[in-house]
């Protein structure tokens, strides 16, 4: 079987690039609303926070973008521009992105969503958003023709399943390591205390 080597696409090649939700002016939170809002703050390396998402009205003429499994949510400012993965843990949830993200969408049926969003966290493609954001004293932002040109290495799907295989181990160990060193820190503690009351 002849070896297919990884090729070279742009961003824009393989996937659409659209705003977030055009809120007017601040997100208010209401009382028993339908639809939730991803904003920074509820995003991580691990995916979407849902519990900690502000429930909202959501108005304007036009149906909004909802969100489905295999949407990638990316920071359009801040210095941490971390792509986030939408997965099957959204549910039957109504959400939209915040003005502050770029929504991608993989437009190829040889992309898959979850290496897309893995290859944009890698060194390679942060380097070229490092060099081509426009960042004032403070905090960096993204321009869209910028992150439609990152430069995108596509290897074969079976590669690509490989890989995200490999990045969502590498995450669990992390996650495990991390409440491994919680609970060490709270035995400690718990000694300590004991000692102290004799």
């Amino acid at each position: 079987m002849k070896h297919v080597r990884a090729y070279k696409a742009n961003l824009s090649d393989i996937a659409t690039v659209a705003a977030g939700h055009p809120f007017r002016g601040r997100i208010e939170p209401t009382e028993g609303a339908e639809t939730v809002v991803v904003q920074m703050r509820d995003t991580s390396s691990s995916g979407v926070n849902w519990r900690s998402c502000l429930r909202t009205e959501v108005g304007g003429r036009r149906e909004p973008d909802w969100l489905h499994p295999g949407d990638i949510l990316f920071p359009a400012r801040g210095n941490v521009s971390l792509a986030v993965l939408v997965n099957e843990s959204i549910g039957s949830l109504h959400a939209v992105a915040a003005p502050h993200f770029f929504l991608l969408r993989v437009s190829r049926p040889d992309v898959l969503p979850a290496y897309l969003a893995w290859w944009l966290n890698q060194e390679p493609a942060q380097r070229h958003l490092e060099q081509n954001g426009q960042s004032s004293t403070l905090v960096r932002n993204i321009a869209r023709p910028v992150l439609e040109a990152t430069p995108v290495m596509l290897p074969p799907l079976p590669r690509q399943e490989h890989i995200v295989g490999l990045a969502n181990a590498m995450l669990r160990e992390e996650e495990l390591l991390h409440r491994l060193r919680q609970t060490n820190h709270q035995i400690m503690t718990g000694l300590a205390r004991d000692l102290l009351a004799g």
